[in-house]
């Protein structure tokens, strides 16, 4: 298996995932939530905005530090995350 154990890991690492986001990504995630504020999916609107064009959820950009503890450990730690987020329920 792939990835770093946790003794492997020092302060000054860096590790880095890349993934273009596409039109059909904004729009499923859009759908997959439920926000589907104009700002991300109406181009026309975005227009008339500070960033001139439409900008992708900021949690779906965030969602990538997931890929990037989930994919760069060996024991993919799943415990991590209780240091970083609180889950109180389990989505099934």
């Amino acid at each position: 298996m792939s990835g770093y154990s946790i003794d492997e890991i020092h302060v000054g690492m860096k590790k880095s995932v890349s993934k273009t986001i596409t039109e059909s990504d904004i729009y499923t995630y859009a759908g997959i939530i439920g926000d589907i504020n104009p700002l991300h999916v109406n181009e026309e609107y975005a227009k008339n905005t500070r960033f001139k064009t439409r900008i992708a959820h900021g949690m779906l950009t965030a969602s990538f530090f997931s890929t990037l503890v989930g994919m760069s450990f060996r024991e993919r730690m799943p415990y991590i995350w209780g240091k970083l987020l609180s889950f109180y329920y389990l989505l099934k």
